[in-house]
């Protein structure tokens, strides 16, 4: 790549995560979709932690899986910087379906992280084959060097890592406000 073109791309990386930040921050006033929050709410099972983790690690399953086919789908385009808006409107719609979660589950707040974590575990399982990975690369033929495989497993850690976080954070802590009982 070019220097203009990694600029372009570290400030869309940078774009990235400050609007990550205002969305954490101002979570409280993020819009939900409050047809999805109601029909949630409204379903028995989900207000049971481990169905609704469960739900949610298959919700979290499902756009990984969507993401990554259609950024193989990508690599038979030439349109440039497709792929960067594609992962930014899967991480927006991630976010959204985060929130309408931590908006339509109600519990004590023990149970909202049981169910916190067993939803965002798809990324932390993740995030451990990753650095499993990446920290076994091996050269597959004498003097490979393997330094560019090496970094997208650590780029692929660091992605899960934090996608394992911010859907912790958003279905953790800035859902509704329950009493807590233990």
């Amino acid at each position: 790549m070019n220097r203009k073109a990694d600029e372009k791309v570290s400030t869309f990386f940078l774009a990235g995560m400050v609007l990550m930040l205002v969305m954490i921050i101002f979570s409280r006033t993020l819009w939900v979709p409050s047809g999805v929050v109601e029909r949630l709410s409204k379903k028995k099972w989900f207000q049971n932690h481990w169905l609704s983790g469960g739900y949610l690690f298959g919700i979290n399953a499902l756009y990984f899986g969507t993401t990554i086919f259609l950024l193989y789908l990508l690599m038979f385009t030439d349109i440039p910087y497709l792929h960067l808006v594609l992962m930014f409107l899967a991480t927006i719609v991630s976010i959204f379906t985060w929130s309408a979660f931590s908006t339509a589950w109600t519990g004590s707040f023990k149970n909202r992280l049981k169910m916190a974590l067993t939803g965002s575990s798809f990324y932390l399982i993740l995030a451990l084959i990753m650095v499993s990975q990446w920290l076994s690369v091996k050269p597959l033929y004498p003097n490979e060097d393997t330094f560019m495989r090496a970094l997208g497993w650590m780029l692929g850690f660091f992605v899960s890592a934090v996608a394992f976080s911010i859907c912790f954070i958003f279905t953790a802590f800035l859902g509704k406000r329950s009493p807590r009982v233990s």
